[in-house]
């Protein structure tokens, strides 16, 4: 049974860094672990910026292929979760009044949202410590990204989704992670191994 890790936050976060460094140290470790990063950047990438809600339908099965090809690792990673459309569309609607489409649209959203929190065995949050810089890809800037947070954050507690909320640099959340998964990791100091 795989085990699955969803490592959740707003965009320019450090989620995709964090992954791979947790895949570097897994491996490492001598664990069977895969990893898949965030389908909606690759898409952005070539498609262009999400201008309708329906497209999160398409985010959401590119993110699930991604995720289900990882079936046959012991860990499974991925910077993303097959939820985060959902809230993503809920935050591109904002307040504005909602045609019936729409409705529909997030209902279906919010129902595949809710089927796929408990594949997820383990889910981290990582803040926003470092500031945001634009990569040329994503469309949002600091004050939107900042808001994508909260929005990520809403959902999880009022979902009432058990997760962790990481802090620190890179390899100091990576080792949080470990330590909740409780995988030991040995770090090999060339100045100490023995010829």
């Amino acid at each position: 049974m795989t085990t699955r890790i969803a490592i959740l936050g707003g965009p320019r976060c450090g989620k995709t860094t964090l992954m791979q460094q947790l895949y570097v140290d897994m491996k490492i470790a001598g664990l069977d672990v895969g990893c898949a990063s965030e389908y909606s950047t690759d898409y952005l990438r070539e498609k262009g910026m999400i201008e309708t809600i329906s497209e999160q339908y398409g985010i959401y099965l590119g993110q699930l292929k991604l995720e289900e090809d990882l079936s046959s690792f012991d860990y499974a990673i991925t910077d993303y979760a097959t939820f985060v459309p959902y809230i993503y569309a809920r935050f591109m609607l904002g307040n504005r009044k909602r045609t019936i489409k729409e409705i529909e649209i997030l209902k279906d959203l919010y129902g595949l949202a809710i089927r796929d929190i408990s594949k997820y065995d383990y889910i981290f949050y990582v803040g926003r410590e470092f500031g945001y810089s634009k990569d040329g890809v994503r469309w949002q800037d600091e004050e939107t990204a900042a808001a994508i947070d909260d929005a990520i954050l809403q959902f999880l507690g009022n979902e009432s989704v058990p997760y962790s909320k990481l802090t620190g640099n890179t390899k100091e959340r990576a080792k949080q992670i470990l330590n909740v998964l409780g995988v030991d990791v040995e770090v090999h100091n060339s100045d100490n191994d023995s010829i």
